[in-house]
Order: structure tokens, then sequence, then C-alpha cells
């Protein structure tokens, strides 16, 4: 009796107990409004320890969640906003008013293995976050960076579909190795930055300083890129959809030569050609020859369709093979992306396609992005997650010299024939010149890369203990490629020559692998002593392969197959590569701050390389970083303007892994020759390169001064940074010893550089319905040589050249002072001989030059000689970057505005050296000299043909222009559709906006765009973007 009583008793205990616990669950509703009394959308409220539950703030800023109890504490949260959080207690219902988080100093920084607070920085780091994304209409997300980041100085050269950007941080350093800065993917190298989609970023931070990227040691020479992925967030499931539609046109195109202006070029031609022959060289003799020749005395030509070139300028039926060759294009973009989670489970799912087109048929990428982002914590120690990434892209290239081709067709001819058949040889003057229209027939060019990459890793952390964790990471990057190109041999490029079909195909695969392991240990002593802790291992190897079939086809059409068919090849011409890499490093850095005030940061990374020889496979790599956060100390305290005030001084070592695999060895090649050996032909090997045992890593060691500041609450912010660096093993060519090889590569450059960069945040204007901030970059950097191979003080090929005491990127060629007037150089020989004892200058004996109208060309030693002594330095690299951002937001409304400018360096504008003079047809080729117009930019067009190549001798000297430009960017007009309206369609976001890139440039060359570098094959695209993001 007693133990059923017991068994009684207990079950109504337990009961009650369940009862209690039971009645005191509930649900808790209630509203979330920004201080201006606005509901805000999209909230997270998440109880603190209830695995499965929480909620999203709706269109009207509600949220309600079931099964709390008063002893639950929630949490707000809001990218932007303070977090909150509020014990339920016996309320049924919580209003809550969200305080804006306008100190960015609690911002946290993605660096080397591991994030920080922006206030505890002390390297050089900038960061670009997903907001700034938001109006990238390109296919790579490098251009959202542009005159945004202070020390990188990014360029677009070309408007080819699917082209991509060169980046340099804090100038050139290597002289043959690349000066690109690494780039990494949720903490695994990456590369190219076409595969990835804009969209799917959460930040993108630059590491600029030693102290930063040392801890990538062989790897950070150049700077380092770290680009995070987006993650799902504890919610409610969201669903975001993004479109864009971009009209693209050329802007800056060259300028043809045109009807009039080129009957003109003849007549004076023919002009200059007879008065130059004469005896008599005057300035009257001239005018009478030019008033005899008519424009039908210069256009004789028969052309192919029947009718001559004077027929042409009688009807005015001219050819503008610009505008038959560009014209305007489309490109889209589609992406939908699925994010949420629970407290234990968060998810970023995405979906993408992009078709960019470019100005030319033919010209066109279309890319396909998949990413699917997992985190699982299994309990409080165990968290698992993995990060997947694959693109697959089919990209259709057109013929790069076909613009270049057309600009120099003449404009007094027919494309086309009678027959309706393209004109295959239009130029009557210059039959050389094949129509750039031969390539579109029956896809006579074919040009075709398709590739796929899977990008993978998996992760596992363990927090055994509070303040320590322990996490191991895999990675896999796998890229295919296919490369096929078919010539038909009645293309563009073989039409003359060599008169046959050409297919080719190159297969390219690489397998990159990664696995590093950290230990981080972070620990607060006595409140004010923080210290973190990092170790690490990591382990990468990489092998790539590459095939190569190609031959001439005959003369046969193969349109159809195109590059496909490899059968049709007659004589195979095979060739193939393997290529094994591998590295393991160990790597450690120590942060230590005191009471938020004083910090210090030191790291080192060990490398070994399987590249390197024995004996010299490891490096290490050191750094040391400082920090003083002023704006602690008491003395400041009392102060209202000031918010934030930190000195930074760094210093550190970092690498340049860019030796080629297997450059320490001696190699062979096949020799085409064969030997007759016995009874056999043997063929042989040669030797093809002589290989350097001691090779090593490029070294940079880098000090870096900066200054962070703050007033007025934030609303004026910035930083200022001043560095030095000197690079030292730089790879360079120097005589070989006394062999069949004449240079062998090896460490013995050195480079020095200086620079200075400046960022300012301000926000001028903060209304309830008007705000205005403008965001500020700066840079300047100065690089000099200032050693080469063993005491050799330059180094010169071609129009490159290497000079102790100047910068990396320079061109070396003579300068070109304008042309000879009538009679003047005849005076400049009698000033010579009188001046050197009737000595006569050298240039006399040189046939032609000194002729009016020919280059008169800088004697930089005034010996009277033209030599390659007198050849002067053009450098390349600006000397200042500037750029600002101004945004304007009225209401819902929101206008962008971005400048930028390039000052300083040279560019070798490629138009100006291929000056033909009988086939030139741009628009600058009209100011050329003539007895009337002496104060011309080229010479005269008949100066070849009667000076012996005069021209051709110096025509590079004419290639060089200031690169200096200004240029308005990009200007975008948004629009946020107000919450109420989407209420009744259960939107969270909606947003549309338009923009206009590439809207105006101002330079001092007349219809170009200087950032192309000189190159002419694919105008710049001026883009209207139309675009809707949206979000339930």
């Amino acid at each position: 009796m007693y133990q059923q009583l017991k068994r009684v008793s207990m079950a109504l205990a337990l009961g009650s107990v369940c009862f209690g616990a039971f009645a005191q669950q509930k649900t808790i509703k209630g509203t979330v409004k920004d201080s201006n009394g606005e509901p805000m959308i999209g909230v997270s409220v998440v109880p603190e320890g209830m695995a499965g539950l929480g909620s999203v703030t709706d269109l009207d800023g509600n949220f309600s969640i079931n099964g709390v109890n008063p002893s639950t504490v929630l949490k707000f949260t809001y990218i932007g906003y303070k977090e909150k959080k509020v014990k339920v207690g016996a309320q049924n219902s919580v209003d809550i008013v969200m305080e804006e988080d306008n100190n960015s100093l609690d911002e946290l920084v993605v660096i080397g293995y591991g994030v920080v607070k922006k206030r505890d920085l002390t390297g050089s780091v900038a960061s670009i976050k997903s907001d700034d994304l938001k109006n990238v209409a390109s296919s790579n997300a490098m251009q959202a960076m542009q005159a945004k980041i202070p020390g990188m100085d990014l360029q677009q050269s070309s408007g080819e579909s699917g082209s991509g950007v060169s980046i340099n941080l804090r100038g050139a350093r290597s002289m043959l190795a690349s000066n690109n800065p690494l780039i990494l993917v949720d903490g695994v190298a990456y590369g190219s930055t076409l595969d990835l989609n804009p969209s799917d970023i959460e930040s993108m931070e630059v590491l600029k300083d030693a102290s930063s990227t040392a801890i990538y040691g062989t790897r950070g020479a150049n700077g380092v890129i770290i680009i995070t992925t987006k993650r799902g967030k504890a919610g409610k499931t969201s669903v975001g959809f993004n479109f864009y539609n971009s009209f693209n046109s050329a802007t800056n195109a060259a300028n043809s030569m045109y009807g009039a202006k080129e009957v003109q070029r003849l007549i004076d031609k023919s002009a200059y050609s007879t008065w130059y022959k004469g005896a008599d060289k005057t300035l009257e003799a001239y005018n009478t020859v030019l008033g005899s020749i008519t424009p039908e005395s210069v256009l004789t030509n028969k052309l192919d369709d029947g009718t001559s070139t004077f027929d042409i300028y009688n009807d005015g039926s001219y050819t503008d093979w610009g505008d038959l060759l560009l014209k305007n294009s489309t490109s889209q973009n589609y992406e939908v992306n699925v994010a949420g989670g629970s407290e234990k489970t968060n998810f970023n799912i995405s979906l993408g396609a992009m078709y960019d087109r470019g100005l030319m048929k033919n010209d066109q990428m279309s890319r396909y992005n998949g990413k699917v982002n997992i985190d699982h914590r299994i309990n409080k120690v165990v968290k698992v997650g993995s990060s997947l990434l694959f693109t697959y892209k089919n990209w259709n290239r057109r013929n790069s010299g076909v613009y270049n081709q057309a600009l120099k067709m003449t404009s007094i001819t027919h494309p086309y024939l009678t027959d309706g058949s393209i004109n295959a040889t239009p130029n009557p003057w210059y039959a050389a010149h094949c129509s750039p229209l031969l390539d579109d027939v029956k896809d006579a060019y074919q040009n075709n890369t398709e590739s796929t990459r899977f990008f993978g890793n998996a992760y596992v952390e363990v927090a055994p203990m509070k303040g320590l964790n322990l996490r191991s990471m895999f990675a896999v990057d796998r890229s295919d490629s296919r490369n096929g190109l078919y010539q038909d041999y009645q293309s563009q490029q073989r039409y003359q020559s060599p008169s046959t079909s050409y297919i080719r195909q190159i297969r390219n695969n690489s397998t990159a692998i990664t696995w590093d392991n950290t230990i981080n240990y972070n620990t607060t002593i006595a409140e004010k002593h923080d210290l973190t802790a990092l170790l690490g291992h990591e382990l990468t190897q990489t092998v790539t392969e590459s095939s190569t079939v190609g031959g001439d086809a005959g003369a046969t059409h193969y349109y159809e197959s195109g590059y496909n068919d490899l059968s049709k090849i007659l004589s195979p011409v095979t060739t193939s590569t393997y290529v094994k890499t591998s590295m393991l490093s160990f790597f450690g850095r120590l942060n230590y701050s005191y009471a938020s005030k004083y910090l210090l940061t030191a790291s080192l990374r060990a490398d070994g390389s399987s590249t390197l020889a024995k004996g010299h496979k490891w490096g290490y790599f050191p750094s040391v970083a400082g920090g003083w956060r002023m704006i602690e100390e008491s003395w400041l305290k009392d102060q209202k303007v000031l918010s934030n005030l930190k000195l930074r001084a760094s210093w550190g070592i970092s690498g340049n892994a860019a030796i080629d695999a297997y450059s320490t060895l001696t190699s062979l090649s096949a020799n085409t020759y064969y030997y007759y050996l016995g009874n056999t032909d043997v063929s042989g090997k040669i030797p093809s390169q002589l290989g350097n045992p001691n090779l090593t890593w490029e070294k940079t060691s880098s000090f870096n001064l900066g200054l962070d500041f703050g007033f007025l609450d934030g609303r004026i912010s910035g930083s200022i940074d001043y560095y030095w660096n000197h690079t030292y093993d730089l790879l360079f060519y120097k005589t070989a010893p006394a062999s069949s090889f004449p240079t062998v590569i090896d460490n013995i450059g050195k480079t020095k550089g200086q620079g200075l960069e400046i960022s300012l945040m301000t926000d001028i204007v903060r209304t309830k319905d008007f705000d205005w901030t403008a965001n500020w970059s700066y840079s300047h950097f100065k690089d000099e040589i200032t050693e080469l191979t063993g005491g050799v003080d330059k180094y010169v090929s071609g129009t490159k050249g290497l000079f102790v005491g100047n910068r990396v990127n320079a061109f070396y060629d003579y300068k070109v002072l304008g042309e000879w007037g009538i009679g003047e150089f005849d005076q400049y020989v009698e000033d010579f001989k009188a001046a050197h004892e009737g000595k006569k200058p050298g240039c006399t004996g040189t046939k032609g030059y000194g002729t009016p109208g020919s280059p008169k060309i800088l004697d930089k030693d005034g010996d009277g000689t033209i030599s390659s002594d007198d050849r002067v330095l053009y450098n390349q690299d600006p000397n200042h970057v500037f750029g600002m951002t101004n945004t304007f937001t009225y209401k819902d409304f929101s206008l962008s505005v971005q400048l930028m400018a390039r000052l300083g360096g040279y560019i070798s504008y490629a138009m100006n050296e291929q000056l033909n003079f009988e086939s030139a047809n741009w628009g600058d080729a009209i100011d050329y000299w003539t007895p009337t117009n002496t104060d011309a930019k080229f010479p005269n067009p008949g100066l070849d043909t009667n000076s012996s190549k005069i021209w051709s001798t110096y025509k590079s000297a004419f290639t060089y222009e200031k690169a200096d430009y200004f240029k308005i960017k990009d200007i975008t007009l948004s629009y946020n559709v107000p919450a109420k309206w989407l209420h009744t369609i259960g939107m969270n976001k909606a947003r549309v906006y338009c923009s206009m890139k590439n809207f105006m440039t101002w330079s001092k060359i007349d219809n170009y765009d200087p950032e192309r570098g000189g190159s002419i094959s694919f105008p710049m695209q001026k883009q209207v973007v139309i675009g809707l993001n949206v979000e339930f």
C-alpha cells in the first residue's frame, strides 16, 4: 500500500511540474521600429538557447513567436543597428525601438585566417561590403573596387564580353614576375574572379601592408584580396530575385577619317610627292602644285563592282567600316537566392545566369553559377559547414585584330559587290588589307572556350573550452576548359596568306587541393589584457595538364564542323604539358591589447615549396605591428569633437611565389633535326632552358605608418597611410657562363617604393528625409629600380627599358619634337658646323632625315647623330589616382555618382604606330604636315614614298600619349518601394534602379579612353542598366 501511495504521489508531483511548465509557455508578439517611428522589415528575432524558434519582422515590423516562457531572452539583430536583448517576463507583447549603430569601429573585418574588430586593426586593410556591389552590372566583381580603395590601381583595358581587369596594389615591384595580388574566396586561393557571381559576395577585404599579408608568406608580396561569400542567418527563410538588363554601345571609339577628309589626304599626299621631287622647295611652289591637283586626278582606281573611286566621291556613298562592324547590344543577368536557418543550421543557396554580349557579332559570353553554403552546429562544442561553388562558361570571342583592320580600311570603296557578297579586298590602294567582314561569312572565324569549375570546401570547428577553437578545412578547386579555334581559308586573317583553313583545340584541366588546420585561443586577463593566439598549418598541391592539337586543313570550308573535327587537320602538331607543385606551410600570429588602448600584433610564416631546389625550399616571413588608440586616453575622454584617433605602425616581410615550376632545372626539348646512328635516323634532344638551383622567392620588406581618425560622432572619418617598400631577390636575367644560353634567370634585382594613401568618409547632411554622403580616396605611389644584374645600370628590350633610378614599368624610345620645316634642317646643319669647327652632324648621312615634313627627333646628347642613346623614358604607371562617390538620398530615392581620375604616366597608343600612309583611315591621321600646316601631329602621308622609310624607322615614337583622364564612372538612380505598398503581395523589399556606366571620359587623346592602355582591339562599352532587386 505504501509503495502504491508513493508511486501516485510521484506521478502527481511530476504531472504538476510538467503542467506548470506547460502553463508558463506562451506566445510573445510585438513590433519593431526605428528611431523615426518607421516599422522595420526583416529584423531577426531569436530566443536565446531555444533551437528551432525564431522569427523575422514582417512589412509592418510585427513578429510573433510561440513556445516562449517568462525567462526567455529575445535577441533582436539587424545590420547597421545595435543588437538589443529583452527578457519576456510577464508581458505578452513588446515594442522595440532599434538604435542605429554609427560606430563602425565595432564592425568585423576579415583578415588572414580570422576576423578582428575594426577598432583593433593594426594593419592597413580596406573593405567593400555587399551593399557596394548592388550596382555592379558586370561579370567581374572587382569593378566595384575601382577608385574606391586607396592604393589600388584597377584598369579595364577592353570592352570585349567577359573581359577582365588588371589589379595593382601599391605599385609595381617585380620586373619579370607577376604583380597581381593574391585573391582568396572563403579562405582558399581562387584566382580569376570572372568565375564568381558578384551577388554571392558578402564582403571583400584588401590587405595592403606587410603586417597583414605576411601571414600568407610567399604569396602576399603584391597584396591580398579576401572575398567572403554570403552565408545564412537564423530566422525566417527569405527568397530574393535580382535582374538587370544592360543596353551597351561603343564609347570613345576611334573616329574614322571619312569621305571628303580622306580625299583631301590623297590630294595632299600627291602634292607633297610632286613638290618633294622638284628643285623648288618653297611654299609658293607647293601651293602651285597643290592647285593643279583635283579629286578626279587622284581618284582613278577601278573597283571590283565596276565603279571607280571617283564615282563614290561624286555620289557621296562612302563606307564607315566602324559602323559596319560595331553594333549596340544587350546583356542580361538573372539571380535567385534562398537564405535562412535556425539557431543550429543556416543555409544560403543561389543560382545565377548571365548573358554578356559584346559590340561585335560572335562576341558573347554566357555564365551559369550555383552556390550552396551550409553551416550546422551539432552541439555547443562542434560546428561543421561547407561551401560549394559551381560555374559553367561558354565564351565566343571575336578576332582581336578585326576592329584594328576596320580602322585601316578606306572609306572610298564599297564593302559589298553587286551580287551582295562581301568585297574581300576593297582597298584599291592597299590590296593586302582584306575586309574585316570576311569573318562573318558562314562563321568563317570560330573561337569558342567552354569551361567548368567546381570549387568546394568543408570545415569542422571544435570549441572544447571557452576561448579555444580548433578548425580544420579541406578544399578542392577543379577546372576544365576546352578552347576551339577554326579559321577558314577565306577568313580575314588567312584570305591571302597562307590561304588554308586552320583548326586547333586546346584542353586544360587543373586540380588544386588545400588543407589547413588552425588553433585559435583568446582570453582576457584582469579585465584589461586581451590576448588572441593563432597557430596553423597548411598544405596545398596543384596539378595542371594541358594538350594542344592543331594544324592546317587545306583550302576547304569546314563551317559546320569547325574546330570540332580534328581529323580534317592534314598534319597535326601536338604538344602537352604536365605541372605539379606543392607547398607546406606553418604559421602563427599573436594579438595583444591592453585596455583597448595599446595594440600589438606579431606573426611568422614558414613556406616550403616543391618548385625550389634542395637547400632553398624554405622561406620565412615575419611581421610586427602596433597601434595606439589615443581616443581612449583620459586626456581625450571629455572632448566632443574627436570620435576616433588611432596611430598605427607596422613592418613585415612577404614573398612573391612567381617562380615557374622546374625553373631550377635544366630542361631538354625535341630537335627537329635527325641524327644517323647505325642504320637508324634518330631525333635528338637539345637543351632549352638553363636551370638555376639557387633560385628563391622575391621578397618585400615593408614599413607602414597609419592614422585613423573620426570627428563629430563619426560623421567625418578616414585614414592616412604612408609606406615604404624594399623588394629584393627580384627575378631578372643575367649573362650566363660560357654556354649555348645567352642568359639565365637569377635573384639579382632590387626595387624600392613609397606612397601615400588617404581615405575620407563624410556624412555631410543628415535629416529625416534627406542625406548626403561623400566618400573620397586618393593614392600616390612612386617606385624605383635600385639594382640590376651585376652592376649593370640598364636593360633594354625593344621599346621597353629597365633603368636603375627609374620606375619599373617604362617605355624606352625616341622623342618626337615635331616635324622639320622648310629650310629648318639646313639652318640646323649650319649652326652645328659653326659650333663644331665645320663638322657636319652625323644625321646628315641618314637618307631622308631632315626632309621637310619628316620627324624631328630629340638629339639628347647633342652630338648631331640620332642613335639608340638618344632614346628617353616614358613612365607607364600613374602618379596620382583619385576617386569620389557622392550619394544623395531623399526619402525612398537614392542617387549615386562616382567620379575618378588618373594622373601621370604614358600609354603606347597602338593606332598611332599603325599609321600606314597607304591606308590610314582614322580621324587623327588628318593632322599631318604640309607646308601650309606646319604645327601638325604626324608627318606628311607621302613621306615614306620619297624618303627611304624615315616614318617606319621612328613611327613607334609617335605612339606615346599622356594617360591622364577624368571619368564619370557611374551614375545610379534607385527607388526603394515603400513597405506599405508591398504588404498586399507578401513582399519584404523591392528596389528598382537605373545606372549609366562609363558615362563620360575626358582625356588628352581624342576619341579614346586611356583606361584601355593603348589597345585598339575592342572599344570600351557605355552601358545603360535597368535593374530590379526583390525579396520575399
